[in-house]
């Protein structure tokens, strides 16, 4: 649609226009902060995360973990570029822009980065944390996350409201995706079973876990 009918989507963008002129005048202090959101969740800092995340799954002896989130974040970065390549959606114009970008606009990368980031999460905290309100905490923490690079992105003027569901669906659904095809509760299960066959083994040989208790 962006690629062939972007004048349909210059259409919903300008129902919710979050760009530089609304703020600047009545809050120009936000500007560092927005600059900063936009830095910390670049395409830089999401490769160290990266990196990080994967080592500390591969130390840990979760593999799969590790190839899950390494896949799934690279797979988004790549995919991403392919499609700005492809559809070539020029950049939003703004007077005296904060932030400036030769790359096309569709989808927005950080938005796609920071939602596979967060899919990821969600899946690993669904797989190693036991306690339903850590895994609420951490999803609540995930979606609002979600949404302050999003409104980010708009504040600055380096993309409309389009680009960055675009890159919402594309991060979400590449890391679903990639958690069907690598499937990293296979390990964590297999772990947990040995687990529990240890604590069921007697010490005794031949002495029923009953007597033991």
């Amino acid at each position: 649609m962006a690629a062939h009918h972007p004048q349909l989507l210059d259409q919903w963008d300008h129902v919710l226009a979050l760009g530089p002129d609304w703020w600047r005048r009545s809050a120009s202090w936000l500007e560092h902060p927005l600059v900063w959101v936009s830095s910390a969740f670049g395409t830089v800092a999401s490769a160290i995360a990266t990196v990080v995340v994967a080592g500390l799954l591969l130390y840990w002896k979760q593999g799969r973990a590790a190839a899950y989130v390494v896949l799934t974040i690279a797979g988004t970065s790549l995919v991403t570029a392919g499609l700005k390549q492809y559809v070539g959606l020029a950049r939003p114009v703004v007077v005296n822009p904060i932030l400036q970008y030769t790359s096309s606009a569709m989808p927005s990368g950080h938005a796609s980065n920071i939602a596979a980031a967060v899919t990821v999460t969600g899946v690993l905290s669904a797989l190693f944390l036991r306690r339903r309100a850590r895994r609420r905490l951490v999803l609540v923490v995930g979606v609002i996350v979600v949404v302050v690079v999003g409104l980010d992105r708009l504040m600055l003027g380096v993309h409309t409201p389009t680009e960055v569901v675009a890159g919402y669906t594309l991060g979400a659904g590449l890391g679903l995706l990639a958690a069907y095809v690598v499937n990293p509760v296979a390990r964590v299960c297999v772990e947990r079973v040995h687990e529990a066959g240890d604590r069921a083994e007697p010490a005794n040989p031949g002495e029923p876990p009953e007597a033991q208790a």
